[in-house]
């Protein structure tokens, strides 16, 4: 941080607490007067924290829109390369899918010819080792991938999941209640005092 740019935070810090002394924690009003004081404070410290505001945002600006151009410049490059990763994970998996039916297939088909009889114990085991399948992991100069299995979960039937599992979208219900005038089971307008 600049020096100028600290003697500014300073300054406006030194305001602040000017504003905001050691009674303003406990503080409780009890006549006109100090209501007319805590007023006049309140809008003090209001227009405080405009200005305060605009000082941070002449320098928050500039480096914003710095950092919005620049991602703005990698980003294609970056949805290219994850939809290429999309396109070549799902070819791996669905390779994967294909020889692991298909080795499921032949190991069957060894269990059903031992079980009759027709295959011998040691020759079935040679023939398991030589069944193909794909292996968990591959390194190469550039990496390793490696494919694992992953615990989700899958709503099956929504009117039977608990309430505490659902989220609801305030600025939706707003806008439904408050500015379209659609009645909604369940809410009610009321009105909140605020300063």
């Amino acid at each position: 941080m600049k020096e100028a740019d600290q003697k500014a935070v300073e300054l406006y810090k030194a305001k602040a607490e000017e504003l905001i002394d050691k009674t303003a924690g406990s503080l409780t009003i009890t006549t006109p007067e100090q209501n007319v004081l805590v007023i006049e404070r309140k809008a003090k410290l209001n227009k405080l924290g405009k200005e305060v505001k605009a000082e941070k945002e002449k320098a928050t600006k500039p480096l914003n829109e710095a950092l919005r151009t620049v991602r703005s410049w990698w980003a294609p490059l970056e949805e290219m390369i994850e939809e290429g990763e999309k396109i070549f994970s799902r070819a791996l998996l669905t390779y994967k899918s294909k020889v692991e039916e298909e080795a499921r297939k032949k190991e069957a088909q060894i269990a059903a010819r031992v079980e009759k009889g027709t295959m011998r114990l040691d020759t079935a085991e040679r023939k398991l080792e030589q069944v193909q399948h794909v292996e968990k992991h591959a390194d190469t100069e550039f990496g390793r991938v490696q494919f694992r299995k992953v615990k989700r979960v899958r709503i099956t039937n929504p009117d039977l999941v608990p309430d505490e599992y659902w989220i609801i979208d305030q600025v939706k219900l707003n806008e439904a209640v408050l500015r379209q005038g659609i009645q909604v089971l369940g809410t009610e307008i009321f009105e909140e005092e605020r300063d």
